[in-house]
């Protein structure tokens, strides 16, 4: 955690020196839409580097996609706003899954 941590501190001052605030506004974009998918890969047998770049893979992916088929029914920063909450519940029921097996 604590490379991941100084790892991401570099990328957004890297990021603020070339773009400014856009650039790390894109830099924790990036690391909140990731931030789920880390924790529903937390639930299987992975690496912890695994992890960190299929979560980024797939956050970079799949949540675009959901909130492009959300934005066309609804607002998209709403759809925005759903789609995180959607992949947070996921892993937050994934999580209590595998507690309640890793007690019995």
């Amino acid at each position: 955690m604590v490379f991941l941590s100084i790892t991401i501190f570099i990328i957004m001052i890297f990021s603020f020196v070339l773009f400014g605030t856009a650039g790390i506004r894109v830099v924790l974009g990036i690391v909140f839409v990731s931030l789920p998918f880390y924790l529903i890969l937390s639930n299987f047998e992975l690496d912890e580097s695994e992890k960190y770049i299929f979560s980024i893979l797939l956050g970079l992916t799949i949540f675009p996609s959901l909130v492009y088929l959300f934005g066309l029914v609804i607002p998209f920063r709403i759809s925005i706003i759903v789609s995180f909450i959607i992949f947070a519940v996921m892993a937050i029921i994934l999580w209590s899954r595998k507690s309640k097996k890793a007690k019995n």
